[in-house]
């Protein structure tokens, strides 16, 4: 499982799109990549780390969302969504022709922000990625959409995650049994001295990235509510 994001409630109606293997995409689909790393991955890079970095981690979160972002450069997305967990990519429908396409593209955009993300951390940090199918690109717009809101709800539980996983590598008792509820997250940041309010945008709903037809990629850092973010998505 991806850094535990699946239990999202979109990823959990993400997951009815997901596709194996190589194959040819039907007419008027659009193949979405997520990347990122996997739980245990993620726990021990912050583990691994926690003794020379702030609470949280912000230099390794900004470094996940720079390799997310960096995707878009490929030639190969239309739009990119970046957290400091995992990357969304769209891929562009007209680099999919045929069968035995799907599986390179796949190859290249993990490879890629493989090694970003790597060279930034200074070692090797080994991601994943999923296939996903969807009918049309009106129902990403939807997915988009719940997404990034969903993300924002679960910053709480995955910022005490964040913070459980370093005070660990610390020495520290951490359990995510601890985690049960929003009131036990609250207490772990606050015990810790950290201001929730005080987390940039990004940390909160993510960085999204749209690329126009002659490849220029316009950013959006402060990503618009509800149906809005969906209309990020370049058809």
């Amino acid at each position: 499982m991806l850094n535990g994001t699946a239990q999202l409630e979109a990823w959990k109606k993400i997951a009815a799109f997901e596709v194996f293997g190589d194959y040819a995409p039907a007419d008027g689909s659009r193949l979405m990549i997520k990347v990122g790393l996997q739980s245990a991955t993620l726990d021990r890079v912050l583990e691994d780390r926690a003794g020379a970095t702030e609470l949280l981690d912000p230099a390794f979160a900004q470094w996940m969302v720079r390799a997310g972002l960096g995707l878009s450069q490929s030639g190969q997305v239309s739009f990119v969504y970046a957290t400091p967990v995992e990357a969304v990519c769209l891929v562009r429908p007209d680099v999919v022709q045929g069968a035995g396409a799907v599986l390179p593209i796949q190859s290249r955009l993990l490879a890629s922000f493989t090694a970003r993300l790597s060279l930034l951390a200074g070692t090797e940090v080994p991601a994943v990625a999923q296939l996903f199918e969807f009918p049309d690109v009106t129902v990403v717009r939807r997915a988009m959409s719940r997404l990034v809101e969903d993300v924002e709800e679960s910053t709480p539980l995955r910022s005490s995650l964040w913070l459980g996983a370093q005070l660990r590598g610390r020495g520290q008792p951490f359990h995510p049994s601890m985690l049960e509820t929003l009131e036990e997250q609250t207490s772990l940041l606050q015990s810790n001295g950290i201001d929730m309010d005080a987390l940039p945008a990004w940390w909160w709903r993510g960085i999204a990235a749209a690329v126009r037809p002659d490849g220029a990629v316009d950013i959006y850092d402060d990503l618009p509510a509800g149906d809005a973010v969906g209309e990020l998505v370049p058809a």
